[in-house]
C-alpha cells in the first residue's frame, strides 16, 4: 500500500511538470484510507502524503511522505511513527533539513596512545611503540530517537571494544607486591614483543547532527560519552628460547580501572568517517599502576 501511495505520488509529479502551468496548483488527491496534497508555488511543487482515520479525517502529525521538486532537484522524506527516514538532496532551509541514519553501529580501528593527562612526554606513553598500539571497536547495536522536529538525535547503543597496546621491546607490564609496574629486561635478553591488552563493553550516549551535501549524500558529526566495563586484561611478551619463539603470560591482577568513561566525537560523509576519543580517568586504578590516559583517533565504516 505505501509502495503503491508514493508511485502514484511520481506519476503526479511527472504529470504537473509536463504541463508546465502557469499558475499556482493546490489540489488533494484521495486513494484509499490515505489523502495525496499537491501544492505549487514559485516553481516549486510540494506532494505530501497523510494517513486517515476511520472517518476519514486527515491527521497533520500523521504526515507519512513528504517530496519538493523544484528545477530538477529533489527531496524526499518518508515518515513513520514519528521517526523519520529520509534521503538527503540539496542545502535547504533549517526546517526542510533531512534526516539520516545514525552513527554508532560498526567497525572502526585507531592508533592509541596513553598520555599523562595532556602530557604526552609521560612516562608510560614514552614507552609505547605507537605504530603497533591499536583499539579496535566493533559497535553492535544501536537505538536512536529524533528530539522534535529539530535536527538533532539521540543515540544509545552498545558494543565492545578491543585495546591492543605495544611496548617497546625491552619493557613488560607486570605485577608487584599488587601493584602494575614497568619492568626492563637486561641488554641481549630483549622481547620480540611487548603487549597489554584489555577489552570493554561500552555504551554510548551521543548527540548526532547531519548536513545535506548533494543527493543522496550528507555530512554528519556526533558526539558524547561513552561508559566502559572491562571483560578481560592481560600482559604478554613473545621472546626466543632454544630456536623457537614462546610466549609467556605476566600473571597477577593487571589493575586495569573495571569502570570508566571516555569523551567521544565522530564526523563523517554518509557511512564512513573519523573518531576521536579520550578517557579523563586513567587507565590504571590510582595508586595501582602507571599513569595514562588513553587517546585514540582512527577511522571507522557505519553498518
Amino acid at each position: 500500500m505505501k509502495k503503491t501511495t508514493f508511485i502514484i505520488a511520481g506519476l503526479l509529479v511527472a504529470s504537473y511538470l509536463a504541463a508546465q502551468t502557469t499558475t499556482p496548483i493546490d489540489t488533494t488527491f484521495r486513494y484509499n484510507n490515505r489523502s495525496v496534497e499537491v501544492n505549487e508555488k514559485n516553481d516549486e511543487i510540494n506532494i505530501t502524503v497523510y494517513r486517515h482515520d476511520e472517518q476519514g479525517d486527515t491527521i497533520k502529525n500523521e504526515k507519512i511522505y513528504e517530496g519538493i521538486f523544484m528545477n530538477g532537484k529533489e527531496i524526499e522524506r518518508r515518515f513513520e511513527n514519528n521517526f523519520e527516514i529520509s534521503i538527503p538532496g540539496i542545502f535547504k532551509p533549517k526546517e526542510k533539513r533531512l534526516s539520516s541514519q545514525s552513527h554508532w553501529a560498526g567497525f572502526g580501528i585507531g592508533f592509541s596512545n596513553l598520555p599523562e593527562g595532556f602530557n604526552f612526554d609521560g612516562e608510560l606513553s614514552s614507552l609505547l611503540n605507537l605504530s603497533r598500539s591499536l583499539q579496535y571497536n566493533l559497535n553492535i547495536g544501536e537505538a536512536s530517537c529524533r528530539f522534535g522536529k529539530s535536527n538533532w538525535k539521540g543515540i544509545v547503543g552498545f558494543g565492545i571494544q578491543f585495546n591492543s597496546i605495544h611496548l617497546q621491546t625491552n619493557k613488560a607490564i607486570t605485577v608487584e607486591n599488587y601493584r602494575s609496574v614497568i619492568s626492563t629486561t637486561e641488554v641481549g635478553q630483549e622481547y620480540n614483543k611487548s603487549r597489554l591488552h584489555y577489552t570493554y563493553l561500552i555504551f554510548p550516549f551521543l548527540m548526532e547532527t547531519n548536513y545535506p551535501l548533494g543527493k543522496n549524500t550528507y555530512f554528519f558529526i556526533n558526539g558524547g560519552i561513552v561508559a566502559k566495563v572491562k571483560t578481560a586484561s592481560s600482559s604478554k611478551v613473545w621472546y626466543n628460547e632454544d630456536g623457537k619463539e614462546k610466549k609467556h603470560q605476566m600473571p597477577g591482577e593487571l589493575n586495569i580501572r573495571p569502570l570508566t568513561f571516555d569523551f567521544l566525537v565522530q564526523a563523517g560523509i554518509d557511512n564512513f568517517g573519523f573518531f576521536a576519543s579520550y578517557s579523563p580517568l586513567n587507565v590504571f586504578l590510582n595508586g595501582k599502576g602507571p599513569k595514562g590516559n588513553q587517546a585514540t583517533i582512527g577511522l571507522q565504516f557505519y553498518f
